[in-house]
This record gives structure tokens, C-alpha cells and sequence, in this order.
């Protein structure tokens, strides 16, 4: 009776699963032809004024470059500027930020430290220009992002923030390398849900506003340390537009081990939670369209379906081994070695929903590599992230559901 009930939830979150695949193989094809077009490279009519503040808290080893690579951005010396605020850092990295202010283009602000968000908002209280952006001081910007930003910018009057591809920047360990995969498969469904307003994040690293949503709907709250989810969050309850620009690339550092990314993860998956339960009175509602037909309730029970997934499996791989055990009590050891049938295929519908679903989802996978790399490059990433993931989210997914459970919040780090 037990593994009927079982089997018949998991038959349900597999039937979840599959619809919201073809939500994206949908709007994939609608979406193909603006894919497959290379980013221009023509100069802008227009060139919007910019400001990018970069939030630091102990970057000493980071911020240099970050700092760097948006001052060899292609974008005129006149019309950007960048505010690099030291939220209290105990390192070297105000001196860091400190070196170069000779630069006209950079302001150095020191603050007591009090959180990403209040850094974000001491600075913003100081900006004119007309667009706004963050680039966290461990990310680094492909030369031509702002442009192929302030480009969208440009074509929509109704663009209210933009946000970039994100890759992890040079992965050197397995679990950052499992992470590439990941960013590349991020990469492709955020830009799908783009198009159909179902955004639900604008990401440190390199997301940019004009400046009058923070005058219409506020500045940043601390919001359970994930911040830029509740602020894209506010500004899809007031309906302004949030776009992915696919073009505009940027390179984030990516845990090395694993307890950094159980740290990172579990902070984000929480602040997620917490984040829906906060804005739930979107969720179903038609007027908010895919982000609470789909975005929001899948950022709350996704993490219910993929622990039980994760569960069942234990729970099939623990009964076929005690059936093993129970066998080999009874008639002792077999030495026959197991043969391989070419002819068999495994055709029950469990078995074929599996293969639908791991088919879809390295299709996925091909397609976000190709929009980061511009061609599908088959690396060991691939195979890292299949093998690994599966294994390694339940840990977090886990403490997750025990922090909402007992009202335990996250750290930063």
C-alpha cells in the first residue's frame, strides 16, 4: 500500500515536472529566432548616463579586478561612473578601492558595516544618472555587457531593469566546475522566463535600473540577505518590465568547496522561501503572469518535489538492495555475472517519464552552454553536474525545510 501512495505522488511531481518542460521547449521555439542572433557590435545611438556601485565586505582579493573590468568597459569615460562602498570591512579592501580614486570616474565611500542592502542604499542616495546598476566585488564584466545593456535599454521605453548571463568565471575545482553547468542551465530558463515576465531575481552581479524605480518604489531591503530577489519581487507587484539580456555576459566567482556552496545555496534557497511566502499574494494570480502562474509557486514547492524525488530514489535503491540482501541470505551468493541485452529497453511509463524528462533536460543544457559559449563544447562540467548535483542540493534543500520549520534565519557566510 505504502509504495502505491508513494509511487503515485512521485507519478504527480514527474507530471509537474513535464509540463513545466514543455512550458520552456514552448517558448523556446517561440524565442529561437532572437537566440541564434549574434550580439551587435554597432555603436550605440545613445549612450544612457551610468553609475555601477560596487558593495564590498572583505574583497581585498577581488575587488582590484572587479574595478578593473569596468573600467575597460566599452562604454564612454563620460557617461559612466562607478561607486565602490566599503561596508565596513575588516581586510585591505578600502585600501584596494582607495588606489584608484584617482580615476574622475570612481567614488570611494566607507560605511560602518550593516549589509549588502544598506550599502547599496547609501550609495544610490547619492546618484543622478539615469540608469543604476550593482556588480557584486567578486564578478567581472565582459567588455561589451553595459552596451548590449544600455541597448535593450534604448529599444524599450518600458524596460524598467536588466540583468546579464551569468558564468562562473574560470571554475578550477569540481564543485565550481559543476556550477558552470548549473549557470549555463540558469542561464537558458531564465531567459525563457524573461520573455514572459516571469523573472523573479535581479542578480548582484551586473543588474541594471533607471534610476525612478527606486523613486517610485523604494530602495533595497534586507529582505532574508537575498535582497535582489525581494527587490525584482516589488517591482513585479508594481508591473515594470524586468528583461534578461543574453548578450550581456558577466563572470561570477563561484564557491570552491562545498561548504561554501552549502552556505551560498542555503542562504538562497531560504531567502527564497521566505521571499514567496512574503509576495504570496501573487501566486495564482492571472494579472502576474507566468511569475505567479509558474516562478513563484514552483520557488516554493520545487524544493518539496525535488527532496521527495531525491527520497524515493533512496527509498527504491534501499528496497532493491534489501530484496538483494534477502536473496543471497536464502540461497546463498550467486557468481553468475549479470548479461546485457541489446534488445531490452525498459518500457514501463516510469521508466519512459525518467527518459523524457533527463532527455529534455540536457537539451536544456545544450542550449544554455550555446548562449554563454556561443557553440555547445561537451566538457566534463556536463557530466559533473548530472552525477553530483543530484546527490549534493538535498543537503541544503534539507536544512532549508528545518530552518523555515523552526524560524532560523541564514547568514552571509
Amino acid at each position: 500500500m505504502i509504495p502505491t501512495i508513494l509511487t503515485s505522488i512521485l507519478y504527480v511531481f514527474l507530471f509537474v515536472t513535464l509540463y513545466l518542460q514543455v512550458f520552456f521547449i514552448i517558448t523556446f521555439f517561440e524565442e529561437r529566432e532572437g537566440l541564434a542572433l549574434a550580439p551587435k557590435k554597432t555603436k550605440l545611438s545613445y549612450y544612457p548616463s551610468t553609475t555601477i556601485i560596487i558593495p564590498c565586505w572583505n574583497e581585498e582579493k577581488t575587488v582590484g579586478a572587479t574595478i578593473r573590468s569596468v573600467l575597460n568597459l566599452n562604454y564612454p569615460k563620460n557617461k559612466l561612473n562607478i561607486v565602490v562602498v566599503d561596508d565596513g570591512s575588516t581586510d585591505k579592501t578600502a585600501e584596494v578601492a582607495e588606489s584608484f580614486t584617482k580615476n574622475p570616474q570612481i567614488t570611494l565611500i566607507k560605511k560602518e558595516n550593516g549589509g549588502k542592502d544598506t550599502a547599496l542604499n547609501t550609495a544610490i542616495a547619492t546618484i543622478k544618472t539615469e540608469l543604476i546598476g550593482c556588480l557584486d566585488a567578486d564578478s567581472f564584466v565582459d567588455k561589451d555587457a553595459l552596451t548590449e545593456i544600455a541597448r535593450a535599454f534604448n529599444g524599450d521605453p518600458l524596460l524598467m531593469a536588466a540583468t546579464p548571463m551569468l558564468i562562473i568565471h574560470e571554475p578550477k575545482t569540481i564543485i565550481q566546475k559543476m556550477q558552470k553547468t548549473e549557470y549555463h542551465l540558469g542561464a537558458f530558463l531564465k531567459r525563457m522566463l524573461s520573455s514572459s515576465d516571469g523573472l523573479n531575481v535581479t542578480p548582484g552581479p551586473l543588474s541594471i535600473f533607471r534610476k525612478e524605480v527606486f523613486e517610485k518604489i523604494g530602495l533595497y531591503k534586507k529582505a532574508h540577505n537575498v535582497e535582489d530577489m525581494e527587490f525584482a519581487l516589488r517591482m513585479q507587484a508594481n508591473h515594470m518590465r524586468i528583461r534578461n539580456i543574453h548578450t550581456a555576459h558577466v563572470y561570477t566567482s563561484g564557491p570552491k568547496t562545498l561548504y561554501r556552496l552549502y552556505k551560498q545555496r542555503l542562504r538562497w534557497t531560504y531567502g527564497t522561501m521566505k521571499n514567496t511566502i512574503d509576495y504570496r499574494f501573487m501566486i495564482f494570480k492571472r494579472e502576474y503572469g507566468v511569475l505567479g502562474m509558474i516562478t513563484l509557486p514552483l520557488s516554493f514547492v520545487g524544493v518539496f518535489i525535488f527532496l521527495y524525488n531525491f527520497g524515493f530514489m533512496l527509498f527504491r535503491i534501499g528496497h532493491t538492495a534489501f530484496d538483494k540482501i534477502t536473496q543471497i541470505s536464502v540461497v546463498g551468493p550467486s557468481l553468475t555475472l549479470p548479461t546485457f541485452d541489446s534488445f531490452f529497453f525498459n518500457t514501463n511509463v516510469m521508466a519512459i517519464l525518467w527518459y523524457v524528462f533527463l532527455f529534455i533536460s540536457l537539451a536544456f543544457i545544450w542550449h544554455g552552454v550555446k548562449l554563454a559559449e556561443g557553440r555547445f563544447r561537451p566538457s566534463m562540467s556536463i557530466v559533473y553536474f548530472i552525477v553530483l548535483y543530484m546527490l549534493i542540493a538535498p543537503l541544503w534543500i534539507t536544512r532549508t525545510i528545518f530552518n523555515l520549520a523552526f524560524s532560523q534565519s541564514t547568514t552571509w557566510r
